[in-house]
């Protein structure tokens, strides 16, 4: 009979899994909430730090009354950490579009770039640069969502599919990203972006 792994360890198992399926998904600018469910193959255990630095935030729990697999607060930690880590530096960001980090400082005061704060410096997630470009109608977009917008639901914002973003034509709806990335009227956006402040 093979021994039950304790909590702790089926917990960091299970945040093992979801910050790779989660990394792959922000890699691949897809949606975060599809990637709780994969298995994604490159999935390795996490660091010694990485686990400390879990349980100092008190993301694991003495009793754990939903089981690791299934609890939505270590996914959602296990997408934050990812979420960071697939982050482009405000530095790796003024490279890539080729200016100089004090404009990108600039940028994320006057919200025309998106970023996370954390331990001191900036994270700026992937979903809204293509290539050397910032995403089109980025910075009307964002001065539309509610300011407090937890970080992991502003990516999903953006990558997730809104059957309000599809026309006649399309075979199927498309996600903010998307809509903007081909052209398509900022207008709708903001407006979807509008209808999270007043909810």
């Amino acid at each position: 009979m093979t021994e039950r792994p304790d909590s702790s360890t089926a917990e960091v198992r299970s945040l093992a899994k979801w910050y790779a399926a989660a990394r792959a998904a922000l890699a691949h600018n897809r949606p975060l909430t599809s990637a709780a469910a994969l298995e994604h193959p490159r999935s390795r255990d996490l660091s010694t730090g990485e686990v400390e630095a879990l349980r100092r935030v008190g993301a694991f729990k003495d009793e754990a009354p939903v089981r690791p697999d299934r609890d939505p607060l270590l996914v959602s930690q296990a997408q934050y950490m990812a979420l960071l880590e697939e982050s482009l530096s405000a530095a790796d960001a003024a490279k890539r579009l080729r200016v100089d980090v004090s404009r990108i400082r600039q940028r994320l005061r006057d919200r025309s770039l998106y970023g996370v704060e954390y331990d001191g410096s900036w994270r700026l997630p992937r979903f809204q640069f293509e290539g050397r470009l910032v995403l089109p109608g980025l910075a009307q977009v964002l001065k539309a969502l509610p300011s407090d917008l937890f970080p992991l639901d502003v990516v999903d914002f953006f990558l997730l599919a809104d059957p309000e973003l599809r026309t006649d034509r399309d075979t199927a709806p498309f996600s903010p990203r998307a809509w903007l990335l081909a052209g398509r009227p900022i207008e709708p956006v903001v407006a979807l972006a509008r209808d999270l402040t007043r909810a």
